[in-house]
């Protein structure tokens, strides 16, 4: 274990993440959509997102992108077509509908809900409520296991792992 005494305070740690989702709400409402730009290079990293695969309908597939913000992950998939049917979800009200004014938000593609992924209950609840308990087929999570605490970490997988054992079962 390393020593990181120096680093932060445990007053001013337990603050930040007491106070984490006002932080990104009030992120979200200075910034809007200006801050983080369009990730189109998964595009390229992720080709097979965009392959249709023999005999499958449009949404067959579903994937579930986790700290979604306002989209700047999905809607570059959405414009190329993807086959996938998105599920996004944020810590954020105020990113999520950021997210559903844009005009690519349609959905018959993307269903996006607030959901703190740290938080079991919640986030099963949450996830539950927008999904018809078919499976998650892959799930991303970018840059965003880097704004959680430590502490959380094995949460957020434990819960991955939990919609994608509920969704596999048809509970």
């Amino acid at each position: 274990k390393l020593k990181n005494d120096n680093l932060i305070s445990d007053f001013y740690r337990n603050k930040l993440e007491k106070d984490a989702k006002k932080n990104w709400d009030l992120f979200y409402k200075r910034n809007q959509d200006k801050f983080f730009k369009d990730r189109h290079w998964t595009l390229e990293e992720f080709q097979e997102l965009l392959q249709p695969r023999q005999n499958e309908d449009y949404g067959s597939k579903k994937l579930l992108e986790i700290g979604c913000g306002v989209g700047n992950f999905v809607f570059p998939l959405l414009e190329a077509q993807c086959n996938y049917f998105i599920y996004a979800c944020d810590f954020s009200p105020v990113a999520i509908d950021i997210l559903k004014k844009n005009s690519l938000y349609n959905e018959s593609k993307i269903k996006a809900f607030v959901a703190d992924v740290t938080d079991e209950e919640k986030f099963l609840t949450q996830f539950l409520n927008y999904d018809s308990l078919e499976s998650i087929d892959l799930v991303t999570l970018i840059y965003v296991l880097s704004t959680i605490t430590p502490e959380k970490m094995q949460n957020v997988i434990n819960n991955l792992y939990k919609v994608n054992t509920v969704t596999s079962n048809n509970y």
